[in-house]
C-alpha cells in the first residue's frame, strides 16, 4: 500500500518577526561555498543556472574579489515583470505593453527589494570567457570529504570511499510561466550539500519571458482554449521540455568543451571541465516543480538508465478539460499510457499513437501543497504514479517504498518558490497567496525530507 505523510510546517511563536524571511539556515552542509554561474544559451541548449560546491583562493592575485548572487540573472527583475505582464494580458507587442507597462515596471523594478537581495552563502561567477581567471574554484567531492571527514563513520576507510565517489547531479525543470531562477534557494541548498544543480530556464514558450541566442527574447506562448483547446499543445510541449531537459543532461556529463564540442560550446566558463570530470553521468537526479515535475518525469521515463532517482515538487500530473471531453493523466508516457486519441493540431504535425512506454520506474520523491492535494483528480493521478513506481521497483533494503510521498498543510503552490524571500513576508503572503502556514518552515519541511530521501541511494 502506498505510504502518504501528511506533515509539516508550524506557525511562529508570538515573539516580533523579522520583517524578511531569511533563507540562512536552510543553505547548511560541508561545501565551503556555492558558486553560481549563468551560462546564456546557445544555438542548442537553452540557459542554465549552475550551483556547484566551491571555495574561493584567497592567495589569486589581481583578480577582483567575487560577490555573492542575486536572485536574478544580471538583477533583471524589470525583465521578468514584463514576462509576467505578458502572461497576464497577452499583450507584449501593444502600445500598452511597450509606451506604458514597461516604463511602469522598470521604474518599480528600482524599488523592489528582490533586485538588490544576495542569496546567503554563495558567490557569481561573471566571467563568459575560458580565458578569464576567477579566484572561485570548484570543490570536488574529494574536498568535500576532507571537510566532512570528522563526521563520517569508520574513520579514514569511509573518507577514502567518499573520496572515490562521484559527484552527484540534479537537473531541475521550472513550472509553467516561470523561470530558471525561482528555485533558487532550493538549488543553493542542495549545491551546499555536496550537489551540482542545473536549473534550466525552457525555451519552448513555457516561460514567461527567456533570452534567445540572436538577442531577442521569447514570450510565453498562450495555448488556445474552449473550442479551440488542443491537447497535443501540452503534449508536445512537455516533449519538448523533457528533450531540452536531456540534452542538457548529454551536454553536462558527456560532452567536452572547447574544440571537442559542438561550435557554440567553445565560449563557456573554464570551470564547468572542472566540474565535468567528477560528475556521475549514470546517476542523475531528476527533479522540478508542477510542469518542471510533469518534464522531469517525463526525461527519467524515456531514458530511465541514465537516472538515479526523481525529486517531484507538486507536480502537474492530470490535464483535466472535461467541458470538451478532454481528460487524461500527465505525461501519459510516465503512467505507461498511450497518447489521447485527439485530432492532431494543423501546424503541429501530431499523429495519435496507441504505443506505450514502461512508465517512470525510478525512486521518486513526491512532495504537494495542501492546494494541489484538495484537487481531487490531480492528487489521484499523482497517487497512481507513486502507486505504479512501489509496484515496480519494491523495497529497498530497509522495507522502505521507492515512492515517498508527503503533503505540507496549509500551503499553495507558490510556496514551493522563491517568492516567499522576494518580497516582506507579510506583503509576499498577500502577493502570491501563500497559505496559512510559515513559509520558511515550509521550505525546511521540503529540503529536510529532499536530503533525508537522497541519503537512501
Amino acid at each position: 500500500a502506498l505510504t502518504m505523510r501528511i506533515a509539516g510546517p508550524t506557525s511562529c511563536g508570538s515573539k516580533r518577526q523579522p520583517l524578511f524571511h531569511s533563507p540562512d539556515r536552510l543553505i547548511v552542509g560541508n561545501a565551503p561555498l556555492v558558486g553560481i554561474l549563468d551560462l546564456p544559451g546557445t544555438r542548442r541548449r537553452p540557459p542554465i543556472r549552475l550551483f556547484f560546491p566551491s571555495i574561493v583562493d584567497i592567495g589569486a592575485k589581481n583578480i577582483a574579489e567575487p560577490k555573492p548572487a542575486g536572485y536574478f540573472v544580471d538583477g533583471r527583475v524589470s525583465y521578468l515583470l514584463q514576462g509576467f505582464a505578458h502572461v497576464a494580458i497577452a499583450g507584449h507587442a501593444t502600445r500598452l505593453h511597450r509606451w506604458i507597462l514597461r516604463p511602469f515596471l522598470w521604474l518599480l523594478s528600482l524599488v523592489l527589494p528582490a533586485r538588490y537581495l544576495k542569496i546567503p552563502g554563495t558567490v557569481q561567477l561573471k566571467s563568459r570567457n575560458r580565458n578569464d581567471a576567477s579566484a572561485v574554484k570548484y570543490a570536488p567531492p574529494s574536498l568535500l570529504a576532507m571537510t566532512d571527514g570528522s563526521r563520517r563513520e569508520g574513520g579514514g576507510e569511509a573518507n577514502a570511499e567518499s573520496k572515490r565517489r562521484r559527484q552527484r547531479l540534479v537537473v531541475f525543470s521550472h513550472g509553467l510561466t516561470g523561470t530558471g531562477e525561482e528555485n533558487s534557494i532550493y538549488c543553493t541548498a542542495l549545491a551546499k550539500r555536496g550537489y551540482v544543480v542545473a536549473s534550466i530556464h525552457h525555451r519552448d514558450g513555457s516561460s514567461c519571458r527567456v533570452p534567445m541566442p540572436d538577442g531577442s527574447c521569447q514570450y510565453y506562448r498562450h495555448m488556445p482554449t474552449g473550442e479551440d483547446y488542443d491537447p497535443n499543445h501540452r503534449l508536445e510541449q512537455v516533449r519538448a521540455r523533457a528533450e531540452e531537459f536531456l540534452y542538457c543532461c548529454t551536454w553536462l556529463v558527456e560532452k567536452g568543451a572547447g574544440d571537442d564540442g559542438p561550435p557554440d560550446d567553445d565560449d563557456q566558463h573554464p570551470v564547468i571541465d572542472d566540474i565535468r570530470q567528477h560528475l556521475d553521468e549514470r546517476n542523475i537526479i531528476a527533479s522540478g516543480f508542477s510542469y518542471g515535475a510533469a518534464t522531469a518525469s517525463l526525461a527519467a521515463t524515456l531514458e530511465p538508465d541514465r537516472f538515479l532517482c526523481a525529486i517531484l515538487l507538486d507536480g502537474w500530473f492530470h490535464i483535466d478539460y472535461s467541458s470538451r471531453g478532454v481528460e487524461f493523466d500527465f505525461p501519459p508516457e510516465s503512467f505507461g499510457m498511450a497518447r489521447p486519441r485527439t485530432e492532431p493540431s494543423a501546424d503541429a504535425g501530431v499523429e495519435a499513437t496507441n504505443s506505450k512506454t514502461k512508465g517512470l520506474n525510478v525512486p521518486s520523491l513526491f512532495v504537494n501543497s495542501a492546494q494541489f492535494r484538495s484537487y481531487k483528480k490531480l492528487y489521484g493521478a499523482t497517487r497512481r504514479l507513486a502507486g505504479r513506481i512501489n509496484a515496480s521497483c519494491g523495497e529497498d533494503e530497509n522495507g522502505n517504498e521507492m515512492a515517498e510521498m508527503h503533503v505540507l498543510p496549509g500551503t499553495t503552490h507558490s510556496n514551493f518558490c522563491d517568492v516567499v524571500f522576494w518580497l516582506p513576508r507579510r506583503l509576499a503572503g498577500k502577493v502570491f497567496r501563500l497559505g496559512d502556514a510559515d513559509a520558511y518552515e515550509a521550505h525546511k519541511s521540503i529540503l529536510e525530507w529532499t536530503a533525508r530521501f537522497l541519503e537512501r541511494f
